[in-house]
């Protein structure tokens, strides 16, 4: 029989493994970084940072 702290310390990891499943992989597929203004196109770019570059 296993003992209980076994069990305990198994439940918890398996808890923790499984919460926030679909965010983690969200994570993993898009990735957390933020695109950086260089990156993107003018038409997708914020607008306080294209009216700052037109003037």
């Amino acid at each position: 029989m296993v003992s209980r702290t076994c069990v305990t310390e198994n439940r918890r990891a398996r808890k923790a493994k499984n919460a926030g499943s679909k965010r983690k992989a969200a994570n993993r597929n898009k990735g957390t970084t933020p695109k950086f203004a260089i990156h993107l196109t003018a038409e997708t770019a914020p607008k306080a940072k294209t009216a700052a570059k037109t003037k």
